[in-house]
């Protein structure tokens, strides 16, 4: 039975980081898993894909907006997301700031 691996990194290559950026099914057919079965490992890790997901795509907005470098186009590629607007909301709702704002506070 493979197991997923730990998160690590800015989530290029890790699991998690893929399930962010393409998805569970993508995720669970490079696990060779299917995706019922990819729900089933996270449920018995006592998370949901979706928690999984937002929990780690959270943390790696954070580690993304903390690199001075990085403009907005690209973290919300890095992301998986289609334009800076969709990615914008989802720092707002989830941070309750626009993703400038994030940067700043995270900068201090």
């Amino acid at each position: 039975m493979r197991r997923i691996g730990r998160v690590t990194g800015d989530g290029v290559s890790d699991p998690v980081g893929i399930l962010v950026r393409e998805g569970g099914k993508t995720l669970a057919r490079r696990e060779g898993v299917s995706f019922r079965t990819l729900r089933r490992r996270f449920k018995n890790r006592g998370v949901t894909v979706t928690q999984a997901r937002m929990t780690r795509q959270a943390s790696m907005v954070v580690n993304l907006l903390q690199r001075e470098h990085a403009d907005l186009r690209y973290v919300a590629r890095a992301l998986g997301y289609s334009s800076v607007s969709a990615f914008a909301k989802f720092v707002r709702r989830e941070f309750g700031m626009t993703p400038a704002t994030l940067r700043r506070e995270l900068s201090r």
